[in-house]
C-alpha cells in the first residue's frame, strides 16, 4: 500500500517556540511509519519575522531538495493585504493546497476581507486546509456553521477540515461533509491515537461510523508533524488499516483522496 500523508509543519531551525522539525526529521518520521510522500506546510509568518512570503519561499526550497518525498503546500492568512498576490505566487510554483489557521492568525473566517482570497482560490482550484476545533481563541471566529456557509457561498471551493473539529465539533463537521456531496473533506489528523484526553481525540469507533455515514472518499489522513511522535502516526495508520471497511476505502483515506484532490 502506498501511503501519502497530509499535514506536515516544516519548522525553520531558527524557531524557538515550536518543536524541532526539519526536513531530515520529517523523512525519518515518514520512514518509521512507512509513509511514501507527504504534503509539507510552510511555516507560519510569525515563525519568520512576520514575513509570509519568506516563509513560503523557504519551504518551497526545502521541498525542492526532497521532491521524491515531499509535496508543496503554502501557509497563508486570507485577510492579509498580500494574500491574493502570494496565493498567485505559490500557485505558479506548483502549490495546490494552502494551510490556514484561524487561531494562529487570529481572524474570523467570515471576515469580508477574505472574500477576494476565497474567490481566487476557487478560480485556481486550490484547496484550503483549515485547522478546526478549539485552540484557545474565540470559538466564534471559526464555528462549524461558518465553515458550512463558506462551502455554500463559494460553490467550487475545495476545503479540508483538519481534526474534523475535534471532540467538541466532530459531528457538526461531519454534517457539512454530508451536506456538501463533493469538494469538502475531513482531515484524519491527531484524532485516532495518542492522548485520549486531547481536544482532538475522536477515536476509531466513532470515526468508523463517520466513514460509513458519508463515505471513505471524504477523508484525508494527516501526520500533524512535529507535534505527534512517529509512534502515534504509526498507530493511527494501523488503526485505519484495521477498520472494517473495504481495502480500497483504506487506500482512499491513506492517500488516494489526497492524490485526487491535488491531481497527482
Amino acid at each position: 500500500m502506498t501511503i501519502i500523508a497530509n499535514h506536515v509543519h516544516l519548522m525553520p531551525k531558527t524557531d524557538g517556540d515550536s518543536p524541532e522539525g526539519d526536513a531530515d526529521m520529517v523523512i525519518k518520521h515518514m520512514d518509521f511509519c512507512g509513509i511514501d510522500k507527504a504534503v509539507i506546510f510552510a511555516p507560519f509568518a510569525r515563525q519568520m519575522e512576520g514575513d509570509a512570503e519568506k516563509a513560503n519561499m523557504w519551504a518551497l526550497e526545502e521541498v525542492e531538495k526532497h521532491k521524491d518525498r515531499f509535496l508543496p503546500a503554502g501557509t497563508l492568512s486570507p485577510i492579509a493585504d498580500d494574500a491574493v498576490s502570494l496565493l498567485d505566487k505559490v500557485y505558479s510554483a506548483g502549490v495546490r493546497l494552502i494551510k490556514i489557521h484561524p487561531s494562529v492568525d487570529n481572524h474570523d473566517i467570515a471576515d469580508p476581507a477574505a472574500a477576494d482570497f476565497y474567490c481566487r482560490a476557487e478560480e485556481l482550484g486550490v484547496a484550503l486546509d483549515y485547522h478546526t476545533g478549539t485552540h484557545r481563541t474565540r470559538l466564534s471566529n471559526a464555528t462549524p456553521y461558518k465553515f458550512d456557509d463558506l462551502a455554500w457561498d463559494y460553490p467550487k471551493l475545495k476545503l479540508i477540515f483538519e481534526h474534523i473539529g475535534g471532540r467538541a465539533y466532530c459531528e457538526m463537521f461531519v454534517a457539512t461533509l454530508f451536506n456538501i456531496p463533493d469538494r469538502v473533506f475531513g482531515g484524519v489528523t491527531s484524532i485516532l491515537a495518542g492522548d485520549k484526553t486531547s481536544p482532538w481525540y475522536i477515536g476509531i469507533e466513532k470515526f468508523q461510523v463517520f466513514v460509513k455515514m458519508v463515505g471513505a472518499e471524504k477523508f484525508i489522513f494527516g501526520m500533524d508533524f512535529p507535534w505527534n511522535p512517529p509512534e502515534c502516526t504509526r498507530d493511527e495508520i494501523k488503526l485505519i488499516q484495521s477498520m472494517d471497511i473495504p481495502e480500497e476505502d483504506k487506500d482512499k483515506i491513506l492517500g488516494g483522496n489526497l492524490c485526487d484532490l491535488l491531481k497527482i
